[in-house]
């Protein structure tokens, strides 16, 4: 591959994981939103109806800001 092309694909790389992180962290402060246990069981209950393989994003993202709460609440004594 001629250098020209290699650029191009590096190029088209970094703006893909750019946009990826970009629309990760939207989601992420997205699902935020849900704070109390009847919401996230709501929540959950909904993820329940679909397959993991169309979930495993919102799961990782949800498990992710559980584990925060979940350590905060633990410094806090």
């Amino acid at each position: 591959m001629e250098l020209r092309a290699r650029l191009f694909v590096f190029r088209a790389d970094l703006l893909l994981r750019a946009a990826n992180r970009r629309r990760r962290r939207q989601l992420g402060a997205e699902l935020a939103a849900y704070v109390s246990h009847a919401e996230l069981n709501d929540l959950h209950a909904l993820l329940d109806t679909y397959s993991d393989g169309q979930t495993h994003e919102i799961r990782e993202i949800l498990d992710r800001q559980q584990a925060g709460r979940l350590w905060t609440a633990r410094l806090r004594g």
